[in-house]
């Protein structure tokens, strides 16, 4: 059985504009073979309904990937398939101790198995094949060899040992993610680099200037407003400058060093800017703030992952004294993004597609700041032979 996309989550992300992105997985640092181990416990699904009884089983913390996403009838046709005596798909754990596992694959199937073997919260529905005998019933009412013959179903559990490097570990959640609901990057993430640098993440995407300018409009539960913040995040400690594909493993990168990161003024610096650029964006922008205009009379488009990527580092970087002139120039800014985007498709075309390409990263930053630089100087911009130059 296949964990299939809950098609509710995922009406909620057309808000959002998703850009192709170059999606190569680039390990850049060697590591050893020696350095991964992946074993193969014998297990049946007893052992796997105790552990979830004793809390061994992590099912995610506040802000990570979301629980029961299934409805009723996709969990009772989990059940009913162990009831059939069917092998299920190989779960995939990480071994945080001797007694926590992290979940890498198979949430949601550990999410039915708990609600109706643990919790007793699941009562069977829809069953397809047994709802004679058994739609309408909790576990507590199955009888000994009904139960006996549920846990002694075998299993195949796949273990990450504890002790691989971070971003050797994301790319092998990436890889190993193979359920019907793939985790996304940002889940991943949240996984691989929990404490400091998650922490950090999380609190900015929860504060209020980041939920006014993006008008509460992100999705959370699959974390796409966690992945906006680190994107700002990334660009923002490395500098687009120092960008190379792909995007996933800059943005890693980023969140390796904020998770050495020992000096707690730094990130409280990027919260301030963070929120001082949510701000001023949204003064300017209002509910227009990150969403791709050439024209005042443009109808008002999703948000733009690339564009709040540089929007909000730019505006992040500035000194006090140049946001509050930017502030005053509002409308001379306005005409000259307008300009740039109606004039030039290479901009245009910089926010669209690819927007992981080193091309495209230099394009929308040099220029943004081009646009920046001449507003603050009071000139409008014009676009000769595709390049961004003061009237």
């Amino acid at each position: 059985m296949r964990e299939d996309f809950d098609k509710n989550n995922q009406a909620k992300t057309n808000n959002v504009e998703e850009e192709l992105e170059y999606d190569g997985e680039i390990i850049t640092q060697p590591f050893s073979p020696s350095d991964i181990s992946l074993s193969t416990p014998p297990m049946n699904l007893g052992d796997l309904i105790d552990m979830i009884n004793e809390g061994w089983i992590n099912f995610g913390t506040e802000y990570q990937r979301s629980e029961d996403l299934w409805p009723p009838k996709q969990q009772s046709r989990l059940i009913e398939s162990i009831l059939l005596g069917l092998r299920l798909p190989a779960f995939y754990f990480e071994e945080v101790s001797k007694r926590s596992w992290n979940i890498i694959d198979g949430l949601q199937r550990c999410c039915a198995i708990r609600n109706f073997c643990v919790k007793e919260t699941l009562t069977l529905s829809d069953l397809e094949f047994l709802a004679e005998h058994f739609n309408g019933k909790k576990y507590s009412e199955f009888d000994f060899a009904t139960k006996r013959d549920i846990r002694m179903l075998p299993i195949t559990v796949n273990l990450l040992a504890k002790g691989v490097p971070d971003l050797v570990k994301y790319i092998l959640f990436k890889r190993l993610n193979t359920g019907g609901i793939p985790l996304t990057p940002q889940e991943i993430r949240n996984a691989v680099f929990s404490g400091i640098a998650i922490d950090t993440i999380y609190s900015m995407s929860q504060c209020k200037e980041f939920r006014e300018a993006t008008n509460s409009s992100i999705e959370t539960t699959r974390k796409t407003d966690m992945d906006f913040v680190s994107r700002f995040a990334a660009f923002y400690i490395l500098g687009w400058e120092s960008y190379r594909p792909d995007l996933d493993r800059f943005i890693n990168e980023a969140m390796e060093h904020l998770k050495n990161k020992s000096d707690e003024s730094y990130r409280e610096k990027m919260q301030k800017d963070f929120k001082r650029a949510m701000s001023m964006s949204m003064t300017l922008f209002g509910k227009r703030a990150f969403r791709k205009m050439a024209s005042e009379k443009d109808r008002r488009g999703p948000l733009n992952k690339a564009y709040f990527e540089v929007i909000s580092v730019t505006f992040a970087k500035l000194s006090e004294k140049e946001r509050i002139s930017i502030l005053e120039k509002n409308s001379l800014l306005e005409h000259n993004m307008m300009t740039a985007m109606k004039e030039s498709k290479t901009y245009f075309n910089s926010f669209s597609g690819g927007t992981g390409d080193p091309s495209s990263v230099r394009t929308r930053f040099s220029w943004m700041e081009r646009i920046v630089y001449y507003t603050l100087n009071n000139k409008s911009i014009k676009i000769y032979d595709n390049k961004i130059e003061a009237q």
